[in-house]
């Protein structure tokens, strides 16, 4: 596996970074990054449904849609998500598994008994501190997740709507879950040191690696294109 040092926090080249890079490469990929405040949606959510527009303006709060379903999410520095993509033959078997246990198993090395609830989440003592989403393009797939460490858990009141009589339209309802941050359980540790430890167990036996000029130039123009273009926020099909 090739594992990606990924140290940027723009919500569009991020998600742009993963879509490029599971579009042009054929090895398997592992990446781990952070954004800036920002909502994420899923793919086939309705934004108007789904965020106060508005008010994420108001907060300086980017909206950036990603390729992956489920819901809407609120991301800042002190989450850190995980990615892997890799290539497949014949049908793909949607499976987190696989993708969510290194973490589940890196997490049981600082002390925390996480474990895998449902398809795709991981709780610790009954209480969400990841989800993770999934898209195949072709013949690779990739998989990504979240891991709370030391988010403003308060910034997503009156940001993500969960109102019944918001969800009459054609997106898909985003669940409002019980969440807590890693940081409750782990002690003396900030997230950036976190986010270091994550990557060394996570990497481990893997080629590390950086960007290529050619990807950065690739990936700056999808983010210009798609990403950062209001157009796809609003409406995936654009």
């Amino acid at each position: 596996m090739f594992w990606i040092d990924n140290d940027s926090t723009d919500p569009a080249w991020n998600l742009a970074a993963e879509e490029y890079m599971l579009t042009t490469r054929k090895e398997t990929i592992g990446m781990l990054w952070r954004n800036g405040p920002s909502v994420i949606i899923g793919k086939n959510q309705d934004l108007e449904a789904e965020v106060d527009v508005s008010l994420a303006e108001e907060r300086g709060i980017a909206i950036v849609r990603r390729i992956t379903g489920g819901g809407a999410v609120f991301h800042d520095l002190g989450n850190v998500n995980f990615t892997y993509m890799f290539t497949f033959e014949g049908t793909h078997e949607m499976d987190f598994g696989p993708f969510a246990r290194p973490a589940v198993e890196a997490l049981a090395t600082m002390g925390v008994e996480a474990g895998l609830s449902g398809r795709n989440d991981i709780l610790v003592d009954g209480k969400k501190v990841s989800g993770c989403a999934h898209a195949c393009v072709g013949n690779r797939a990739l998989y990504h997740g979240t891991l709370l460490f030391s988010a403003d858990l308060s910034e997503m009141e009156g940001l993500l709507r969960y109102s019944e009589e918001k969800y009459r339209g054609r997106g898909i309802k985003s669940v409002s879950a019980r969440v807590e941050n890693l940081s409750h359980w782990i002690k003396g540790m900030d997230v950036n040191e976190f986010m270091g430890r994550m990557r060394d167990l996570l990497s481990k036996g893997s080629e590390r690696s950086t960007f290529t000029e050619e990807e950065i130039v690739g990936i700056d123009k999808l983010r210009a294109e798609k990403y950062a273009n209001m157009a796809w926020t609003v409406n995936a099909s654009f």
